[in-house]
């Protein structure tokens, strides 16, 4: 397919090969004028009468290419010139995507003139609309033509020659129907103002930032209000009480064992009279028997 957008007229030529006796194939066209009509939600159409919706039209960008003020649509945003032409290219290939079938080539015209930097800014414009398999041809290396079709068509046959070069080329087509992915557009960057700094898209959409982390103080604060740590428990010790109460039970038992025998040997002896005292002149009362109390052995 041979594209080419001209200021007055967006043509695309479709030639297929008929077989290897066809000597000149035959070229399909289509034509529309360059116009393109645009909805607020970002549908486009070329050519023709505005569809309903598409309140916006356009004209004039193959002439503005290079102007990097671009071109302001109805006193709103203003769009890249380049953009607009990749647009329209975009819309060329939509229109001929039933009359395709098997592998194809793209080849669209540009302007022998164009300095580099227009060229280049229309393969960007094509790369971000997805179409980066179309292929730019300067008219200066085609041959001699009259008008744009004969543009498009040299074009469209160079792109002939490019498929049968390949092995793609010489396979069948496909029967099956495949789908046409250039049914859904992507919407057009606008111009940016000229008093604004330009941006990279990484700069103006920056990655989110992670949560503010809490203060260190305070996390230890909360951490510790929260949770206390946890201290492993002591290994037991052994008391040292339990021996001495031990000795101390031994010891009381023995003084009551050997109270109780005393007592018992001095039974006997117990009519005898004891001396009286000389301060009051009365006998005191026999002296009992010396006993250990056990509250005299206390724990210490």
């Amino acid at each position: 397919m041979g594209l080419r957008i001209a200021e007055d007229e967006c043509i695309a030529a479709i030639v297929t090969s008929g077989g290897e006796t066809d000597e000149t194939p035959e070229s399909l066209y289509i034509a529309r004028e360059s116009v393109l009509h645009m909805s607020d939600e970002g549908d486009t159409a070329l050519g023709g009468e505005a569809p309903p919706g598409h309140t916006h039209s356009i004209t004039g960008f193959v002439r503005s290419v290079g102007d990097p003020a671009g071109i302001t649509v109805d006193d709103g945003e203003a769009y890249r010139a380049e953009d607009l032409v990749a647009t329209a290219i975009f819309c060329l290939i939509n229109l001929a995507a039933e009359h395709l079938s098997g592998p194809a080539e793209f080849y669209a015209t540009h302007p022998g003139d164009w300095p580099a930097e227009y060229v280049r800014g229309l393969r960007e414009a094509l790369d971000y609309l997805g179409l980066r398999s179309v292929v730019l041809v300067s008219d200066a290396d085609l041959p001699a033509s009259e008008d744009s079709r004969g543009h498009a068509r040299d074009a469209a046959r160079a792109a002939l020659a490019a498929v049968l070069a390949t092995p793609a080329g010489t396979t069948p087509p496909d029967p099956t129907g495949t789908e046409n992915a250039l049914v859904v557009t992507d919407v057009l960057p606008a111009v940016h103002a000229a008093d604004g700094t330009v941006q990279a898209y990484s700069a103006a959409m920056p990655a989110a930032e992670p949560a503010p982390e809490a203060e260190p103080a305070a996390m230890t604060v909360a951490a510790t209000v929260a949770a206390p740590a946890e201290v492993p428990p002591a290994e037991p010790k052994r008391s040292r009480r339990t021996p001495l109460l031990i000795a101390a039970a031994a010891a009381t038992a023995g003084l009551v064992l050997g109270g109780i025998a005393a007592a018992l040997l001095l039974h006997d002896d117990a009519a005898t009279p004891v001396p009286t005292t000389g301060v009051s002149g009365r006998a005191e009362a026999p002296t009992p028997p010396c006993r250990i109390s056990r509250t005299a052995f206390t724990a210490p």
